[in-house]
């Protein structure tokens, strides 16, 4: 069983490498190799995964013929190896989530691919909002005094108990847009919609059941193109529920899905609908007897196409729960606390005390 690492964003991968090296199997995970594949042609970022693989023997560099994600499935799979396929912008699955996919796509020959439950998807943010798995936040509008002894502040931060309640003056409400380009760019500052600072949070509301429909996430869709691929803001809201989730240790309220009689799975069927393959169990056989893709995109060619041409769907294992940080439509996400607060909970209860991870220069 083979990591697959489409490498290119170092700020983020950084958080991905505790949980790569807890789940190798010298570490009693299910990962004998860690292929990443240099999908980059940054010198400065190559330079930073040279340094990562020698931290581990079971981490190897692969560089491929030509850039692009079509070249990445074609040149770095072999037919008789299990890949389990993660973007370098994962931060955070649980403690059994590859265990769980492998699980499921041995229990179930015939699909064509086993994906995480992904936090941060259009295809499952709907079903975790209806399913009671998001709770209410806001953004905080003014900046906090930095106060240093707070817990809802700093390096360490990650615990939704130790946010304060938004108490902000005027409406109860943050706008979402659709009105934007899908080609990365972002929001002005002046565009209502736009995160009110830096490094800002969000925090939960007084009256959560009554005020969620207040929220971002009220606007969700089960829409591969919708509000939840495009919006920011529904990804922050999702995140931040997410870490409460997890502090309350009720990671159960994703698992929805037919269940077998194991609890490793919870089978959700996308039925040839649009999947996010962020984290996704596949075998390389499956891959290689239909490559070349048709298309120049490998996420519609092998959650729709080929799985559509196959008769073999794709298959959800809600138990598997892994968050996704961004898209491309969501960078105004890094304008909020988040990847701090990710990177606290891994430092505590992922990373080892020699594989800490230092906060970035500037904040």
């Amino acid at each position: 069983i083979i990591g697959l690492i489409f490498f290119g964003r170092p700020p983020n991968i950084a958080i991905l490498d505790c949980y790569l090296k807890k789940n190798l199997v010298t570490n009693g995970g299910f990962l004998d190799e860690v292929h990443f594949v240099v999908n980059t042609d940054k010198e400065q970022d190559i330079k930073y995964l040279d340094k990562l693989v020698k931290t581990s023997e079971l981490y190897t560099k692969v560089i491929l013929p030509e850039l692009g994600y079509k070249s990445v499935w074609e040149h770095s799979v072999e037919a008789e190896h299990m890949y389990i396929k993660i973007d370098d912008d994962m931060v955070y699955f649980d403690d059994n989530a590859i265990a769980n996919v492998v699980y499921t796509k041995l229990n179930h020959p015939d699909s064509f691919a086993v994906v995480a439950n992904l936090v941060n998807s259009p295809e499952t943010g709907w079903l975790h909002y209806h399913f009671g798995a998001i709770h209410s936040y806001l953004p905080e509008t003014v900046q906090p005094p930095k106060d240093t002894s707070s817990a809802s502040l700093g390096p360490k931060a990650w615990r939704a108990s130790a946010l304060p309640i938004w108490n902000e003056e005027g409406e109860m409400s943050f706008p979402v847009t659709m009105d934007k380009s899908d080609d990365g760019s972002v929001l002005e500052a002046d565009n209502p919609a736009a995160p009110p600072f830096k490094g800002h949070r969000w925090l939960p509301l007084p009256d959560p059941e009554k005020n969620i429909y207040k929220t971002p996430m009220a606007k969700s869709e089960y829409n591969a193109y919708g509000p939840d691929w495009k919006s920011w803001a529904l990804a922050a809201q999702v995140h931040y529920s997410l870490l409460e989730n997890i502090e309350k240790n009720q990671l159960h309220l994703y698992h929805y899905g037919t269940s077998s009689p194991s609890s490793s799975e919870g089978v959700w069927n996308m039925a040839f609908s649009r999947m996010n393959i962020n984290f996704m169990a596949i075998w390389g056989k499956d891959v290689l007897d239909n490559a070349p893709f048709e298309g120049p995109d490998d996420e519609h060619e092998l959650s729709v196409n080929i799985p559509q041409k196959l008769n073999r769907p794709v298959l959800v294992n809600t138990h598997a729960v892994a968050a996704h940080f961004s898209f491309r439509t969501q960078h105004e996400l890094y304008d909020t606390d988040l990847l701090s607060r990710y990177r606290a909970y891994a430092n505590e209860m992922i990373c080892t005390k020699d594989n800490q991870i230092a906060s970035p220069k500037g904040g």
